[in-house]
């Protein structure tokens, strides 16, 4: 019994090391974590999808969607509403694959900077600086007029954000709406 236990022990292990050292590879060829957003400020990205989204908006696609959290709410509130998570790294997205089983969030094993954005009318993030400085400029060409992007703690390099809304707690943090 003890030697099945120890085998056991060596397998989980060995799996969670393989899993860690995955992760922490894709982390590094990617330039970011898969953090996840606070209980809080996803509340108040969901109040401000519901005061942003209007007659017409169909889409809302999160870039980055990490362990998929985002858009499972996002889902979760607006059910009327398409929810795709795109999602590059490869042990968070299988997570958030799992975690959409059983509700209509769709996740996508794709680089953020080659999906398409003609058709997202809600973009919500939360990347880094220079994610979103990259960003940009693939935004201002695809987005149609009236999308709007809401990024979590992180700001374009050039556009000015139409609305900044600051959020205290255990982490301070802005969030940034851009209306294209």
């Amino acid at each position: 019994m003890l030697e099945i236990i120890l085998t056991l022990s060596l397998v989980c292990t060995v799996v969670l090391l393989f899993v860690t050292l995955f992760n922490e590879y894709y982390q590094q060829r990617l330039g970011v974590s898969c953090m996840p957003t606070t209980p809080k400020v996803r509340a108040r990205m969901m109040e401000l999808i519901e005061e942003y989204a209007k007659d017409g908006h169909a889409n809302i696609v999160e870039l980055g969607c990490g362990w998929g959290g985002m858009a499972r709410s996002a889902t979760k509130h607006f059910p009327w509403l398409t929810t795709t998570g795109i999602e590059k790294s490869l042990f968070p997205y299988l997570f958030s694959k799992l975690r959409a089983v059983g509700n209509d969030t769709n996740i996508r094993h794709e680089n953020i900077y080659k999906y398409d954005l003609t058709n997202a009318d809600i973009i919500l993030c939360y990347l880094s600086n220079q994610h979103m400085e990259n960003l940009e400029e693939k935004m201002t060409k695809e987005l149609k007029p009236g999308s709007v992007v809401i990024s979590s703690t992180f700001q374009f390099g050039k556009k000015k954000p139409d609305k900044i809304v600051p959020l205290t707690g255990v982490y301070d943090t802005k969030i940034y709406i851009y209306v294209f």
